[in-house]
């Protein structure tokens, strides 16, 4: 069904106003600074000089009109720094600088996003004893406060109080409902919808097509472009990619990424990094390494997602060094590598048997400060216990013991194996013994060692004490599987 999704896209030439895809859009000049708190003045800022400017106007007599401080606040939220919001807003009403519509609107919706529903409700109140009813955008904020459950009957309420809910209020629903895997709930918020946007669509058809449902994604599709008009857009476009992808259909992703070129609509690094992932998976790495080189050409830049992905790529190839050339690229580049990063590559280095190199990786983590996770010692453990050096596992087992690392029954597992394989056979069954008191519960792959390691050695009767007990845990049938 996948397939009917890109043909959709791509199949009629109906489907295609051509003189529209090549439509340059008129450049208009840059409005001048007035006091209207729409306007976008602050677009250019960076958090620390916006913290610095409101530092400022605080200083300035008299005191900027709060359309000023508004404007600014804004600018932040654009940032996504909604506890910043909150402080700045919290100082204004210290030094008595009255809220206005605006600063009321985004001061709600910045306790909306920080998850403070509470918070939101009272300063709702506070916002209507000032004077100023709430309006629909007030509510729209506060519906991103509210877990599932609690955001329908919001926007139940809100249509009570005689509100009609509007285009964003039912797309964050509807997002909401698809995340939540609610695709059903979803499309019937969607079926009451008179006017759709393209962000309705897309959050839809992502719904729909994470819930397998092509057909359906299809129709949407079709409707979207063929009845409403509504061009496809990047998220369109990353949606169907990465469905694609996720199904194994890497070469209708590249159909859709030419046709997404061909109508001049510019790949974000989502989209980029969805096609890399599949060619990746292809085992097409040199191919994907040129993807990374083209987007970098067209301006768009790498995230650190897009080199683990190709990072893991290689490594998975037994190509560690190539991984680690990719590293260095993007310390160059300033994208700062965190634990998957390191952990990649200090297995890339371990499966090909250089453990040297993955204990420099592993020293450069520890110097970098990126935390190191119970997956970065459970593959230097690993590949100790692999290449024989079961005492130096044991040391760092027993430092990691304590130093309280949070183990989990995969660390359990290599340090077992790794005792029969040494045979330290008494010293397992010690450890396999003491699971229980630690809380940890063993698995199949526990058992599994156990009884192979005991029946190696000719206890085959502790063996079969184990393999009934393994039977009384309900392992039986995953074992035999």
């Amino acid at each position: 069904m996948i397939r009917s999704l890109s043909t959709a896209i791509t199949s009629s030439p109906k489907r295609f106003v051509h003189r529209n895809l090549h439509r340059k859009k008129p450049n208009h000049p840059k409005r001048a600074f007035s006091a209207t708190a729409t306007d976008d003045n602050y677009t250019d800022l960076k958090l620390d000089d916006a913290i610095g400017l409101f530092r400022a106007m605080v200083r300035t007599r008299p005191l900027p009109p709060t359309v000023d401080f508004s404007k600014l606040l804004t600018a932040i939220a654009k940032m996504k720094k909604f506890d910043v919001v909150i402080t700045l807003c919290r100082e204004m009403e210290r030094l008595g600088i009255p809220h206005n519509m605006y600063t009321c609107n985004i001061l709600i919706n910045s306790f909306a996003r920080c998850s403070h529903p509470s918070l939101a409700l009272s300063f709702l109140a506070k916002m209507v004893k000032l004077g100023y009813a709430p309006d629909i955008v007030t509510l729209g904020s506060l519906l991103n406060a509210f877990d599932l459950s609690d955001a329908t009957s919001f926007v139940e309420r809100i249509e009570e109080m005689g509100y009609r809910p509007n285009v964003v209020i039912y797309n964050t629903l509807i997002d909401a409902h698809c995340k939540g895997g609610d695709v059903g709930d979803a499309l019937q918020v969607f079926d009451v919808m008179k006017k759709r946007s393209v962000v309705t669509y897309n959050a839809m058809i992502r719904g729909l097509c994470k819930s397998g449902r092509w057909s359906e994604a299809d129709e949407l599709l079709r409707e979207m472009m063929e009845e409403r008009r509504i061009e496809p857009n990047v998220v369109t476009f990353g949606v169907l990619i990465d469905a694609c992808v996720k199904e194994g259909n890497v070469l209708e992703a590249k159909e859709l990424y030419e046709e997404m070129m061909r109508r001049s609509v510019d790949p974000d690094v989502r989209v980029y990094n969805s096609l890399i992932n599949g060619l990746c998976i292809l085992g097409k790495l040199d191919e994907a390494r040129k993807m990374l080189d083209f987007m970098v050409g067209k301006g768009c830049v790498p995230n650190v997602v897009t080199y683990n992905t190709l990072i893991k790529g290689f490594c998975k190839s037994k190509r560690a060094h190539d991984g680690l050339k990719l590293f260095c690229e993007m310390n160059h580049r300033g994208v700062r590598g965190d634990t998957f990063t390191y952990n990649t590559l200090i297995h890339g280095y371990c499966r090909v048997g250089k453990f040297s190199v993955a204990q420099k990786v592993m020293r450069r983590m520890s110097e970098s400060r990126v935390p190191r996770d119970v997956v970065t010692f459970n593959i230097l453990l690993d590949c100790l216990c692999d290449i024989g050096k079961i005492d130096k596992a044991l040391a760092i087992f027993r430092d990691m013991e304590k130093n309280e690392m949070g183990f989990d029954i995969f660390t359990y597992n290599i340090i077992i194996h790794g005792m029969y394989k040494a045979g330290k056979v008494e010293d397992a069954m010690e450890l396999f013994c003491s699971l229980g008191l630690k809380g940890v519960k063993p698995d199949v792959v526990t058992y599994r060692t156990m009884i192979s390691g005991l029946c190696r050695i000719g206890l085959r009767h502790e063996a079969d004490v184990l393999f009934r007990q393994m039977t009384e845990d309900e392992l039986l049938l995953l074992y035999n599987l």
